[in-house]
């Protein structure tokens, strides 16, 4: 009997270790910008993804999921990464695609292979219901990284700004 309580109790003591670092993440606050290398700007990270966005665009999440939204509303850049790499990049891009079909609904949709942060990624770009939204998944290995950018439509500069920094200056590893 007593073996059978002690098991239990070691069940639910371990089952509550995997929880908490669940909770831990969910409770960890989201990374914070270092100034970049030009005035208005900062270097975010998410995982090993490094990246410039605007300083006054206003930050929430955790470390796997960063959410940075400008301050009027009419623009939202979202960064994130799964808990566990994928086995591999071929699973990690196939599961890109299938990440990017989500966003269905959209309309005037292109999507192909590129680059983001130096590895192989696959872009979708569209418009839905007055938002222009560019989506990437990129892959590092086994690593993937999400990268959603939608802003109202027409996009104010400062949003195609972003888009471009993104786009260009992105890295995996190393420094922005």
């Amino acid at each position: 009997m007593r073996r059978a309580a002690a098991g239990r109790w070691a069940l639910l003591g371990a089952l509550l270790l995997t929880g908490c670092a669940g909770v831990r993440e969910a409770l960890s606050p989201a990374p914070e910008g270092v100034p970049a290398g030009r005035e208005g700007w900062l270097l975010y990270a998410v995982g090993q993804l490094r990246f410039e966005a605007p300083a006054e665009w206003v930050r929430s999440g955790s470390p796997r999921h960063l959410t940075l939204q400008r301050p009027d509303g009419t623009a939202r850049l979202e960064v994130s990464t799964p808990d566990a790499p994928l086995a591999g990049e071929g699973a990690c891009l196939a599961d890109a695609a299938e990440v990017l079909k989500r966003g269905g609904g959209m309309e005037r949709v292109r999507q192909h292979p590129t680059r983001l942060g130096g590895v192989r990624a696959l872009l979708l770009e569209g418009d839905q219901n007055g938002w222009h939204v560019w989506a990437w998944a990129a892959c590092d290995g086994g690593v993937q990284y999400q990268v959603f950018l939608t802003a109202r439509s027409p996009a104010p500069p400062e949003v195609v700004e972003t888009y471009r920094a993104l786009a260009s200056g992105a890295r995996v590893g190393g420094q922005a």
